[in-house]
């Protein structure tokens, strides 16, 4: 059954397929900047990094932006005024203006090449923003117009454990289609109805998969799991969280950190915000003033982040800002929503300026 839904595409053809989708979504792929992989806007002629480890910057910012600006408003008004709401697509800046405008009017997004670790991240971002009782309209209306293809890992990092965290080098959650490299060729496979009718349509870029590309798409399946040898017992971990809150592994483990926020700025499911209303006082000869309210996103490891307007502060050190992001990943999202937020993508391990290593905390606490 698996064999008539895997299809081929040659790897150099990649590129021209994608340009023939240009019209109809915005297209996000990996792209080098400065040394590191982010996903950016697709141009015609742009190559792929096929074996790129992983973005430092989890691809979460294309649906839930470090600054995003919801709406404009006038100073001393009773509502906000009547302007569209404003969404800054990823990595573009407002002095933009007619190539953000244009890609707004295309309403559908492809994000080509995700890892699987991060399309899992969205499946629980979901959950957050999309959950019963609380909708956020911004998060939800790019996310449903999305198709997420990802990228399956034949070369995982040694700081990867995604596999302690139901993950694996080519987990389908959050993805639509998952994508395999064979060398010359991509293995493709659609997992939702969405992935479906994208492949469907577009069939004429595609032939049917041999039994042969299955056996090397299995062999290099294989491969790579055996290369994730970095692992967490997470068994009851809410269970021993809940009687964990006062123990002295506390008082020690925070003494490297320096609160910089890195481990939760990078991680693709942390999602504490802020928003502020930003009022400009000379906004060209309007004789009122206007601002915009914008939400930029906040870390549980900042000082200020729980700071009382009384003055109050209760977690004061890095302690309790430590504990407050463990409990809160492996503890109270499964209260909440029964699934731990960290998907073992190794960012806050390979990342973090003092070595502190999340994994090592979490068999620390096990032990205690």
């Amino acid at each position: 059954m698996e064999n008539v839904k895997l299809k081929i595409i040659k790897k150099k053809d990649v590129l021209n397929f994608l340009d023939s989708l240009k019209k109809e979504y915005n297209i996000l792929v990996p792209m080098e900047k400065n040394g590191d992989i982010r996903f950016s806007k697709f141009n015609s002629g742009q190559d792929i990094p096929w074996d790129y480890r992983n973005t430092k910057i989890s691809p979460k910012e294309i649906f839930f932006p470090q600054a995003e600006t919801l709406f404009y408003f006038e100073a001393g008004a009773s509502a906000p005024s009547n302007r569209s709401r404003v969404s800054i697509p990823i990595n573009e800046s407002k002095d933009s203006t007619s190539e953000t405008n244009n890609e707004q009017r295309t309403t559908n997004y492809l994000i080509f090449g995700i890892r699987p670790c991060d399309a899992q991240a969205f499946s629980l971002l979901d959950k957050l923003f999309g959950g019963d009782d609380f909708q956020e309209p911004y998060y939800l209306k790019k996310r449903k117009q999305a198709t997420i293809v990802s990228l399956a890992c034949n070369k995982p990092q040694i700081t990867c454990f995604c596999t302690s965290l139901k993950g694996k080098p080519d987990n389908e959650e959050g993805s639509d289609v998952i994508l395999f490299d064979l060398e010359e060729n991509i293995l493709v496979k659609p997992i939702t109805k969405r992935g479906e009718e994208f492949i469907e349509n577009l069939n004429i870029w595609f032939k049917e998969a041999k039994k042969s590309d299955v056996e090397k798409k299995n062999k290099l399946m294989d491969l790579s799991l055996k290369k994730i040898r970095s692992g967490v017992n997470l068994k009851n971990i809410k269970e021993k969280l809940d009687e964990a809150f006062d123990i002295s592994f506390w008082n020690e483990i925070h003494q490297k950190c320096l609160g910089c926020g890195i481990c939760t700025y990078l991680c693709p499911t942390c999602h504490c915000f802020d928003i502020t209303d930003e009022i400009d006082s000379g906004a060209g000869a309007s004789p009122t003033p206007e601002g915009k309210r914008v939400r930029c996103w906040d870390s549980c490891m900042f000082p200020l982040f729980t700071l009382h307007a009384s003055g109050h502060n209760p977690r004061p050190t890095y302690k309790e800002r430590m504990r407050q992001r463990i409990m809160h990943k492996f503890n109270y999202c499964p209260e909440n929503f029964k699934e731990i937020f960290c998907v073992g993508c190794g960012r806050c391990i390979r990342n973090c300026p003092v070595n502190i290593d999340l994994r090592e905390m979490l068999i620390s606490i096990d032990l205690s």
